[in-house]
């Protein structure tokens, strides 16, 4: 088990910490104005804490271009991947899990970002009403149509013995009182589809792979191309490690609760442990960036699951 760091401890290692982030604010200053200074020139003197490169080094090797509809869509297939088979498999044998379909009548006009937001909450009414409980298991991915126009595929994992309601459709409710409500449809925007589903997890990655960086720029502007709920601790701890940068990967396990820290890098809320960024942007826009440093990696992180987190705790 990781040793608890006493209050002087922790104070100099938040002290050393911020001496580091400081030194590292500087570096990063370095290269980026090495990096205006040389870019047509094709080469850049780095000011770099990489124990491996030399001081002048070829600018293809150091910068990386970010292409940010194909970082979306490789974040997409992630994290529904990693959430689709945890939700899944948090279920039990007799659970019943339900594919529906949400599609507009009209155009991308018809479109707003709090229509699926607006689904979901319909669908924890009548899973309360039900159940007695809001925690519903859901994922879903939005698709364009060949016309064009958005719609979701949502998958919902329930009990035995459950079955939504047609989203399009009205829903009955009984109140304590033995009174009978009728509830206005989920989705009154269009559409709607629902079948059983045999492969939740094989129907979601099938339309996940159909999202492409050449098209995730066609959705209506400010849309959410993915989401779920119903993650239990151990789903909502592997999703999160599977979208942590490499850097983060290789010195933390599943349980550990790493968040981006200010002014860059990543903080470990229980022990304070800074892994500070290995590239700096090298101007505007954020999309081409210069690597800084190496961090060394205390792990191979090629097997994300296989260990949660017995490793004893370095100090920053």
């Amino acid at each position: 088990m990781r040793g608890t760091p006493t209050p002087a401890a922790a104070g100099a290692a938040r002290r050393a910490q911020a001496v580091e982030w400081l030194r590292a604010r500087s570096t990063e200053r370095t290269a980026r104005e090495a990096a205006a200074r040389s870019a047509k020139a094709g080469l850049v003197s780095v000011s770099t804490t990489c124990k491996t490169a030399p001081a002048v080094v070829a600018w293809a090797e150091n910068v990386i271009e970010i292409d940010r509809h194909a970082s979306r869509v490789t974040r997409l297939r992630k994290s529904l991947g990693v959430a689709a088979k945890a939700l899944h498999n948090a279920g039990p044998r007799n659970q019943q899990v339900w594919m529906q379909t949400l599609t507009y009548r009209g155009d991308n006009s018809a479109w707003r970002p709090e229509h699926i937001s607006r689904y979901l909450d319909g669908l924890r009414r009548w899973h309360y009403a039900r159940t007695g409980s809001k925690t519903v298991r859901y994922a879903w991915v939005a698709e364009l149509q060949q016309r064009g126009v958005i719609h979701y595929h949502v998958v919902i994992w329930l009990a035995g013995g459950l079955t939504p309601p047609k989203p399009d459709t009205a829903w009955r409710r009984t109140d304590r009182r033995g009174l009978v409500h009728v509830e206005p449809p989920m989705w009154p925007h269009g559409m709607s589809n629902r079948l059983k589903a045999r492969a939740p997890v094989a129907y979601l990655m099938k339309y996940a792979s159909k999202v492409e960086s050449k098209t995730v720029g066609s959705y209506p502007h400010g849309a959410r191309i993915h989401g779920c709920g119903g993650l239990d601790d151990v789903g909502r701890s592997c999703r999160r490690w599977v979208l942590w940068p490499a850097y983060v990967q290789g010195n933390a396990s599943v349980c550990d609760r790493f968040r981006p820290a200010p002014g860059g890098g990543y903080r470990n809320d229980e022990t304070g442990e800074l892994l500070l960024s290995e590239f700096a942007p090298t101007g505007g826009g954020f999309r081409s960036f210069i690597r800084v440093r190496h961090t060394p990696r205390r792990v191979d992180p090629s097997g994300p699951f296989s260990w949660l987190g017995d490793r004893p705790h370095v100090p920053a």
